[in-house]
């Protein structure tokens, strides 16, 4: 049994390896006929050229027979070919013209910085800021409040500032979402009339206390019924990030390498128009809006990953670890960190210090086990940073690859900034 898994381990990693090698060469394939395509009818083709145009389609053939042949078929064809990858693999490595992963990752960087900075600067982003400025910022309670209810909100007002300042209607049937709203009243009283400087009352003639009407403001709240934006009709809310439409070439082929990459599977549900995935901590899933076009699925699923790999909650969850502690009518004496409780362990520890172990019942000394939770992972980052950094890596990740995503990254970027 030991073999057989070691053996299932190996193919595994053969055909994995396999794969990339095929993947890097089928996309430098692609670059070249891009780069070296020629410019005028009378001009000879260059090399890489008619390397790409001759190759490409069937290293496509191959990352295909990678996704949907068996494994026998697939471990007879690695077997057959390793030194074709091997030659393959060196090929890709020292082509003079690629850039490094740094230059590559500093040249994508740039991209995005200078997308942002002319998104900024545009007339565009006034107009958005403009709008935005209009919708509430709610209290971190009604916030928790919105999330319970519908966790995919995005833009949330009641229904008349929906239809007066937004000229936007509440669809028919749909349920608002319930928060609770400040209604103070004011009310007057009479209190005793204090001295300004000292704040003593102040007595009449017969020494009784000056009163004064005052009046206060009581608070009070009611519950009130907001919607979120995907549940109106009407005039467009203004858009920094666009919706991104076209085809990916090989784009199963893309979709299978993004699943062998996510540490959680990637499924595809229905969802509300203005949503387009989302990563379930919970439910350790990814979920992507089905229907939509190929460069937005690719666009969501990395992004998604992103997210499940770098902000998963439960990456952040205290790591508990145990102590011993050796007390003395309730005083602390010493703390031993050991893996396990153990009464041996105790009276070695007692012995160490020159003290006698005596049972947890009596009161000379005792043992007590106690669970330390300060070893925590990493400090959970704020939403902002999170969106940022996963379209960020979704932007980088499809440039390297040739897939346009800027007019819906850099909106996105910019409106988590």
């Amino acid at each position: 049994h030991v073999r057989q898994k070691s053996e299932a381990q190996k193919f595994k990693e053969d055909r994995d390896h396999a794969f990339r090698v095929l993947a890097d060469y089928f996309h430098l394939l692609r670059k070249w006929e891009t780069d070296y395509t020629p410019k005028t009818p009378e001009e000879n083709p260059h090399p890489r050229f008619m390397e790409a145009i001759q190759r490409k389609d069937y290293v496509g053939y191959l990352l295909d027979f990678f996704l949907e042949d068996t494994p026998d078929e697939q471990r007879l064809w690695i077997a057959e070919h390793q030194s074709e990858i091997a030659n393959l693999e060196r090929r890709v490595k020292i082509m003079a013209d690629k850039p490094t992963n740094r230059e590559r990752l500093q040249e994508i960087t740039a991209g995005i910085e200078q997308g942002i900075k002319e998104l900024f600067e545009s007339e565009k982003y006034m107009r958005y800021l403009s709008v935005m400025s209009k919708f509430h910022r709610y209290s971190v309670n009604n916030t928790m409040l919105i999330y319970m209810q519908r966790p995919d909100a995005t833009l949330v007002a009641g229904f008349n500032k929906w239809k007066n300042q937004f000229e936007r209607h509440v669809k028919k049937g749909e349920h608002g979402i319930t928060i609770i709203a400040p209604t103070p009243y004011k009310k007057k009283i009479e209190e005793m009339k204090r001295d300004p400087d000292t704040h003593a009352p102040i007595l009449d003639a017969d020494g009784k206390a000056v009163m004064e009407e005052k009046e206060i403001e009581i608070p009070m709240f009611r519950p009130v019924k907001v919607f979120d934006v995907s549940q109106t009709d009407g005039k467009p809310l203004p858009e920094l990030a666009s919706s991104l439409s076209g085809t990916v070439p090989h784009y199963e082929v893309f979709m299978e390498a993004l699943r062998r990459s996510a540490p959680v599977p990637i499924e595809f549900e229905p969802m509300a128009e203005n949503m387009d995935g989302y990563f379930s901590s919970d439910q350790q899933r990814i979920a992507i809006r089905e229907g939509m076009s190929e460069v937005q699925t690719v666009s969501a699923a990395v992004h998604e990953t992103a997210h499940s790999k770098l902000h998963d909650p439960k990456k952040y969850e205290a790591e508990p670890t145990w102590k011993i502690v050796m007390v003395s009518e309730g005083g602390v004496k010493h703390d031993y960190r050991l893996d396990f409780a153990t009464e041996a362990e105790a009276e070695q520890a007692a012995a160490e210090e020159g003290w006698r172990f005596v049972d947890e019942n009596r009161f000379e000394w005792r043992l007590e086990v106690e669970e330390d939770l300060t070893a925590v992972k990493q400090a959970a980052k704020n939403r902002n940073t999170e969106e940022v950094e996963a379209e960020s890596i979704s932007y980088a990740v499809c440039q390297y690859f040739g897939i346009q995503t800027g007019e819906n990254s850099f909106g996105y970027i910019a409106s988590w900034s």
